[in-house]
């Protein structure tokens, strides 16, 4: 007969999918403090300019991601979901930049 689990430290020991939807949650934590950190609101995902902008639900998808590939603990999870999106926020500005300086001197050598 099957016991039931008589904590959650047993339940994920025995269940293998727990340890993925711990390691989601860690991740969504992680996307909700960076939205609380940034002091913007939650945006949902629209299109403007001919441009889709995944808002919140971006910004959720590479925390989860994040807290999937690092599958320690959820403290480990929540960290790496959280310097993770900066990480990437950061570099997406900085190609962005220079995207737009070489545009701009194709621009002005014409």
């Amino acid at each position: 007969m099957v016991g039931i689990p008589q904590s959650v430290a047993e339940f994920v020991a025995e269940s293998p999918g727990a340890q993925y939807l711990i390691m989601s949650l860690a991740g969504l934590l992680g996307a909700l403090v960076n939205v609380a950190l940034e002091g913007k609101p939650i945006l949902l995902p629209r299109i403007e300019d001919h441009q889709l902008h995944l808002g919140f639900g971006g910004n959720l998808i590479i925390c989860i991601t994040v807290a999937l590939l690092v599958d320690h603990n959820f403290q480990m999870a929540f960290f790496a979901a959280l310097c993770g999106t900066v990480t990437l926020r950061s570099l997406k500005a900085k190609l962005e930049r220079a995207f737009r300086e070489e545009i701009d001197k194709l621009y002005t050598e014409e």
